[in-house]
């Protein structure tokens, strides 16, 4: 039987206290909001949508002072080693074969044409992914200029990786010039992984037979390897070794192709059809949920590890709310960082307990973390009692949800509710 849990049961069971108010919002299956947009199907390569409406005012009497935040790097392309590399290697071994059918070779050209601008690049940041960060910190600016009255200072970090730097200087470098007395302090380096991304999160995964059991019966369900391989090549089994990994490979090329900043050969849009990448991101969304989301067949390892990142947020923003000093705390990380952090968190359902993938899909959409993802804690104070502060917490821009009783319309939550449901978490 499959089952289905949401964060409103784990709130009432472990912080009755606080006697959240929450219930699972309703959302329809991921389908047809896909098959509107089928580039969603390439799920956490998605490009960050820049049309968000502007944030719910806050209620009378408050006035915004604070920022915190976790951000995603922005485009980039394909992330490893050898994916570039090994697609390339079985296309063009099959064209020197003659093991490709007339669309393997139209496939092939394309290959050949793409190549020299994605050569030795995997990963690194593209000028789409750095205009992504000038364009949400300059809606920060826009939406919240209280926050930067006066004299601003920000407090940024990062993880190790180039393209999160890069990501993150180009933010700060973007309030800079919107702010005239504006001024930062930005560190980057392995101190800050232990909560960015811990150890834990690039670990090989150590899953239980049932559960890898349970993901192959799922993905020959829902992908057809053999059909879509003979296609376009006339050998298949003796040029592709693990033929959903080479799939999959595939459609994150076609997927990231919109990241790039050079012109694509027209033919990678048109290798899959709208079900099969649809399916393939389905696969793939629920391979997601199992290693990054509140997942107890694999013991919610990852999901665990962002206790250190949730702690991070709350003793800084208390730091900063007593000294005055840092009117906004940035930190800059990974897919890989949101995903669980959400989950722990339980923001917008991204805490579901699932333990069948058929309704996953309602619940935990990977294209909802797409490049420069970013969560937002923006901070009010009453102006007639400091002590009284409301924080709103966007998702990309958006308004997003808690299990905790919301203080105003507009995704307002007090700051000692999320304090005391923290405290338990940790």
């Amino acid at each position: 039987m499959c089952y289905l849990w949401n964060m409103k049961k784990i709130a009432l069971i472990v912080f009755a206290a606080l006697a959240a108010a929450f219930s699972l919002k309703a959302q329809n299956d991921a389908r047809e909001e896909v098959f509107a947009d089928i580039e969603k199907t390439g799920g956490v390569h998605y490009m960050y949508p820049m049309n968000q409406p502007a944030p719910t005012a806050a209620p009378k009497g408050y006035k915004a002072f604070y920022l915190s935040h976790v951000g995603r790097h922005g485009a980039r392309f394909a992330l490893g080693s050898t994916i570039y590399n090994g697609q390339w290697s079985t296309w063009s071994r099959a064209h020197t074969l003659g093991w490709l059918t007339p669309e393997g070779e139209e496939i092939y050209e394309a290959w050949a044409a793409l190549m020299p601008n994605v050569l030795h690049r995997e990963g690194n940041l593209t000028q789409k992914g750095q205009a992504q960060h000038k364009y949400i910190a300059s809606q920060i600016y826009k939406n919240y200029p209280d926050v930067f009255a006066g004299p601003t200072h920000a407090s940024a970090v990062s993880t190790v990786s180039h393209r999160v730097i890069v990501s993150m200087f180009t933010f700060l470098s973007e309030l800079d010039n919107l702010d005239s007395d504006f001024m930062f302090d930005a560190d980057y380096g392995y101190p800050y992984q232990d909560y960015l991304l811990p150890e834990i999160i690039d670990q090989p995964r150590v899953w239980p037979d049932s559960v890898r059991q349970k993901l192959d019966v799922f993905m020959a369900e829902r992908v057809d390897e053999q059909a879509i391989l003979s296609r376009w090549f006339t050998q298949p089994g003796h040029l592709v070794s693990s033929p959903y990994t080479f799939l999959y490979d595939l459609l994150v090329v076609v997927s990231t192709l919109d990241n790039l900043d050079c012109e694509v050969p027209q033919k990678f849009y048109s290798i899959f059809t709208p079900e099969e990448r649809y399916n393939i991101w389905e696969v793939s969304n629920y391979d997601s949920y199992l290693l990054l989301g509140r997942s107890p067949e694999v013991d919610n390892v990852r999901t665990r590890s962002m206790k250190a990142l949730l702690k991070d947020f709350i003793d800084k923003t208390e730091e900063d709310l007593a000294s005055g000093e840092v009117q906004l705390r940035l930190r800059f990380a990974h897919d890989s960082t949101l995903m669980p952090f959400l989950s722990l968190v339980g923001v917008n359902d991204w805490g579901i307990v699932a333990s069948c993938p058929d309704e996953l899909t309602k619940h935990w959409r990977t294209f909802e973390i797409p490049m420069g993802a970013n969560l937002q804690l923006i901070f009010f104070k009453n102006k007639k009692q400091p002590g009284d502060i409301l924080f709103q917490l966007l998702l990309n821009g958006v308004e997003a949800t808690l299990p905790l009783e919301m203080a105003a319309p507009g995704s307002f939550y007090r700051w000692d509710d999320l304090k005391a449901v923290s405290a338990a978490l940790l």
